[in-house]
Parts: C-alpha cells; structure tokens; sequence
C-alpha cells in the first residue's frame, strides 16, 4: 500500500502531452492566409530540423478537410478524410475569431491534435500541457526565466539589473520583484526537497 505503481504516485507522470503530438492550429492557419475557401495544400511537422510527418489539406466554405495516411502499432496503412467545421464568433471590438469545432464533443477550439486516428481537441484525447506535470519548484524557476527573458536578461541565473528601454520603472519594479521571488521560492522549496537545510 503507497508503494512505487500503487495510487497517485505516478499520476502526474502517466498522461500525454500536448507538445508530444502533431497538431493544427487555426491561429496559425489565419495568419498564414491559408483559411480561404478553395485553397490546398500541405501541412508538415518537424523536430530539430526533420521531418516527423505531413498532411494535405483542402478548404472548403465552412470546414477544412484533413486528407493524410494512418496505422496502428505497425500495421495497415489506411487512408483518412476528416472533415473538420470551422465556426466563428465576433469580438467585443470588432472582427471575429475562428474556431475549429471538435469533430467529438463539438467544443470550440483553436487547435486540434493527431493523437489517434482523427484530429480532436485536447480533451477528448486527454492530453495534458507538460507544464501541468512540472514539481511546483520547476514551475516557478520556469517563471523566473520567462520574466528574465522578457527584461533582457540572457542568462537564466543572472541578475536583472538594467531596466529595459522604453519599460515604465514601475512595471520593471514590479516584474523584478515577481521574477527574484519565483526564482527564490522554487530554489527554496527545490532545497528541501534535496534535504538542504537553509
């Protein structure tokens, strides 16, 4: 009982990412002009310089069609057709958003995954962003990095010293206090956990 295997040990560990699976995203498809009712062609994956997959698709009125080969553990390739509606809802300021509709659960969302045979939202595949299984400790340490890096420091432990140009002090002030605290509660807590008595 509350051993290794046993309980909520390995939870946080179990679920798949979302980062680890091909995915399309709507933002993405918008801003590169290919949402245009007619247009095809591919879209294609990589990682660290090669290429890890690739799809064809095709836009329809008010869907997109995904047309791409799948096989399950090794076996038979099979030829897939996902049609994939594409809905919209105005902004408060003007303009619109465009969303895909989960072919599943029918939710908006912005961005489907390939993480079985179709192409379905993040829930209905139960995938999990991998900052979700981060230790508390890492997850504060990565906000002090990303603080860091938006004040202009290039190094994750240096100092911020140097306001950066055009920043209010105020803000700058505020996002130094954030970073140095995120920074010290996740070395604080990481220390602990190592048996570092402080």
């Amino acid at each position: 009982m509350g051993g290794i295997g046993s309980g909520s040990w390995f939870r946080g560990c179990s679920k798949t990412t979302t980062e680890s699976q091909h995915r399309v995203d709507i933002r993405w498809l918008k801003k590169q002009g290919y949402l245009v009712p007619g247009s095809f062609g591919v879209l294609s994956w990589a990682c660290r310089g090669e290429q890890t997959g690739f799809i064809n698709y095709r836009m329809k009125e008010d869907r997109i069609v995904l047309i791409y080969r799948h096989r399950i553990n090794g076996g038979e390739w099979e030829d897939v057709e996902q049609h994939i509606s594409i809905d919209q809802t105005s902004c408060n300021y003007g303009g619109y958003r465009t969303w895909f509709l989960c072919p599943r659960c029918l939710k908006r969302v912005a961005i489907i995954y390939g993480a079985g045979k179709y192409f379905l939202c993040h829930h209905c595949y139960d995938l999990t962003y991998s900052s979700q299984q981060e230790a508390w400790e890492d997850r504060m340490l990565r906000k002090s990095r990303i603080i860091k890096a938006r004040l202009g420091v290039k190094n994750p432990i240096g100092r911020i010293i140097f306001k950066p140009k055009g920043m209010h002090q105020k803000t700058f002030d505020r996002l130094r206090f954030q970073a140095e605290r995120c920074e010290y509660i996740g070395w604080i807590n990481m220390g602990r956990k190592l048996g570092i008595k402080f």
